[in-house]
């Protein structure tokens, strides 16, 4: 929001200079940002949080201001001529008014001026608007533009010979109903959009611009003059919705100051200055009976709780002056405390903390008095919550020390990237029914689509080697309920190893076993054991068909792991294979707290470990890890199991491969003897050929 300093002190009477009125402001909620040079003048680009609507005006900034430093507001004058009508409801024989969608819509007046003249506007307007960063298109449209800027509510000028049949009806769109509006583009609109028409059609989309059939032009002579109260919620819906955001929405949205009218005299007042024309008649519709909301609010103050949540000692003279610079009036009722009535501009304050707010906020936060907090110890938890916090960041330091990075995405995002990855995520989806926009319309049912964008932002800037994971939320509709479930994901593309002109694996790329490596030492931290890895069950069409595997803890399926299908890193604009999984957390949490073995040193034999060494050929389908894992448990004085060679081509016959394992053997407190190892070993052979019709080499 930009504010001329020189304009401010037209409003207010500002005590001190532009350093200390920027620090003050900035002190008081409202962050100056920056202080600019426009065409001679000082203006203030002040950051103006969403919950402030009522000060995205010169006048709002300036009710701060004077509530600040203890000054008088001085609001710009309403003097109409003699012949200014008074307000009416009842309908001009020139323009006639119909609200039908009132809840929406409960306030709204339109203004008939006759025999304007549409020119170019006089310096001092054109220069105003474009220190607010606003061009200027025609003297009427100035207008409207100056008294939002000025006063913070948005107007509308039709051209009121442009309106047929003399109407004006606010109502909702019909399905399917198209409009031409301002910027050019043909809008189609729904049953849930608010809209302003005429007897024929839709002529603005209300709250948000107008329709380029009803604009002012040079031609213009008689103009209908639009002020009016939308409720933020509607007004925000079609402005997401259709990605169209101006200045009169983004008001709208944060919900303007629902006295409409001395807005309204003032922008009749300047079109009269700048254009001339007579003003006829002024049809006003109030359906405030409709909308509690726009009334006086009026909230029970005690002030002996401000102490309780600042500290320190606050009197009540003090409270009551802070009330009183706020335009906030109040009433004592004795031990029930104070009934606080708000201005109608003020739609954010709803409770006594609100009020606690706004005095320190006035007074100053260096009037709460510095304290030590009471260091207190809280109870033990019980319920499993800190075993699983503590898995968590156990988990996220084993992954750091791999070399992976944590990344943080948005809890939603686009169902264009979740049909990319695979379109059955849409049936079970969560979405949003208030959007930020398309793009943010849906809850994630997986964190992988957000590693595979930023993995390909990383590589559309050169840079190929990523190592991401990332630990958080995933949403799915199960039935009437939506499931949260904690998800661990991960991605590596690139170089397993940085380059480093000493480094003889330089160039090898990560591979699917990379990833495995990553799996296990993760399973080995949560103390899990009976993992395994099966390429077989149920494969998913976004991993490579080949490369993929279903990952189990014993009977129970936790997760899924594999290079991503070529087509998909095409379409995620991946430039080199990708490697991702994606865990149960839950899941793996509870197991790992319910079924963990427990950690334990234990002592290094002193004597040497037998090796031997078994080539087996088998069928291709027959997993290499199932072997290994059988001849893990023919005996207890096995230790490791290590496959170190595999072989496909003659001799060995088509259909079958040859897989070559190293078998360790020891105990710890005695040396084996070769009758030992040959009678293992043999029972070793024979126990495979009966299980998996192997072949020795």
């Amino acid at each position: 929001m930009r504010v001329p300093v020189s304009l401010l002190r037209e409003f207010v009477a500002v005590p001190v200079g532009e350093p200390e009125l920027v620090q003050r402001l900035t002190l008081g909620g409202f962050e100056v940002e920056e202080v600019l040079d426009i065409g001679g003048e000082k203006v203030l680009e002040i950051n103006v949080t969403p919950n402030r609507g009522d000060c995205l005006s010169v006048l709002g900034i300036a009710r701060e201001v004077a509530a600040l430093f203890g000054a008088t507001l001085s609001p710009p004058r309403k003097s109409f001529p003699k012949t200014f009508p008074k307000k009416s409801k009842a309908n001009s024989d020139r323009i006639s008014v119909a609200v039908k969608a009132a809840k929406p819509c409960p306030r709204y007046a339109m203004a008939f001026i006759s025999g304007v003249r549409v020119a170019p506007s006089p310096v001092w307007l054109v220069r105003r608007l474009e220190q607010f960063g606003i061009r200027s298109i025609n003297n009427i449209v100035d207008v409207t533009n100056y008294v939002m800027m000025e006063l913070g509510q948005p107007l509308h000028a039709f051209d009121a010979n442009k309106l047929r049949g003399n109407k004006i009806i606010v109502r909702m769109a019909f399905a399917g109903e198209k409009l031409l509006t301002l910027d050019g583009e043909e809008q189609e609109l729904e049953t849930k959009d608010l809209v302003i028409a005429d007897a024929e059609g839709a002529v603005a989309l209300a709250g948000i611009m107008g329709g380029k059939d009803s604009e002012i032009d040079q031609q213009t002579t008689d103009v209908a003059l639009e002020c009016a109260f939308f409720d933020p919620s509607v007004i925000r819906r079609t402005s997401r919705r259709l990605g169209l955001q101006t200045d009169s929405s983004y008001r709208f949205e944060r919900r303007v100051d629902p006295e409409l009218l001395p807005a309204l005299h003032r922008a009749l007042s300047l079109i009269q200055e700048v254009g001339g024309g007579q003003i006829e008649s002024i049809p006003y519709k109030d359906k405030n009976r409709l909308t509690p909301s726009l009334r006086s609010q009026k909230i029970t103050f005690l002030p002996n709780s401000v102490a309780s949540y600042l500290g320190g000692s606050w009197h009540a003279s003090e409270m009551r002056r802070v009330f009183k610079r706020l335009s906030f009036e109040v009433r004592d009722l004795g031990k029930r405390g104070w009934e606080v009535t708000l201005p109608s501009y003020r739609g954010d304050v709803f409770e006594n903390v609100d009020l606690i707010e706004e005095i320190v906020r006035i007074e100053g936060l260096e009037k709460i008095p510095v304290t030590f907090p009471a260091l207190t110890t809280p109870p033990l938890r019980v319920d499993g919550s800190a075993a699983v916090a503590t898995l968590g960041r156990q988990v996220r330091r084993l992954l750091i020390r791999l070399g992976l990075h944590e990344v943080i995405h948005l809890s939603f995002f686009s169902p264009d990237d979740v049909k990319k990855l695979d379109p059955s995520f849409l049936e079970k989806g969560v979405f949003l029914d208030n959007p930020l926009g398309q793009e943010y319309s849906m809850m994630r049912p997986t964190l992988i689509p957000s590693l595979l964008n930023t993995a390909a932002y990383h590589h559309r800037h050169k840079i190929f080697s990523v190592r991401f994971f990332e630990l958080r939320n995933c949403f799915q509709r199960d039935n009437d309920r939506i499931r949260e479930t904690k998800t661990l994901s991960g991605i590596l593309t690139g170089q397993r190893l940085l380059s480093h002109w000493g480094d003889f694996k330089k160039g090898q790329e990560t591979d699917f076993y990379d990833m495995k490596g990553i799996l296990e030492m993760i399973f080995n931290d949560l103390r899990l054991k009976d993992i395994s890895f099966s390429l077989k069950s149920a494969p998913v069409d976004f991993l490579h068909p080949g490369k993929q595997a279903l990952i189990s803890v014993g009977e129970e399926v936790v997760g899924r792991m594999g290079e991503m299908h070529p087509d998909l890193q095409n379409r995620f604009d991946l430039k080199k294979a990708a490697f991702v999984f994606e865990l149960n957390w839950d899941i793996l949490t509870a197991l790992s707290i319910k079924k963990g073995t427990g950690r334990y040193f234990r002592g290094y034999s002193h004597h040497p470990r037998v090796e031997r060494d078994i080539a087996l050929v088998v069928h291709e389908d027959v997993m290499a890890g199932s072997i290994l894992e059988f001849i893990k448990k023919q005996d207890a004085s096995i230790q490791e199991v290590l496959v170190f060679d595999l072989y496909r081509g003659e001799p060995v016959p088509a259909g079958k491969k040859s897989v070559a394992f190293s078998i360790q053997m020891g105990h710890i407190d005695r040396t084996m003897t070769d009758e030992e190892v040959n009678q293992i070993y043999a029972r070793i052979v024979e126990n495979l050929k009966g299980s998996f019709e192997v072949e020795i080499r």
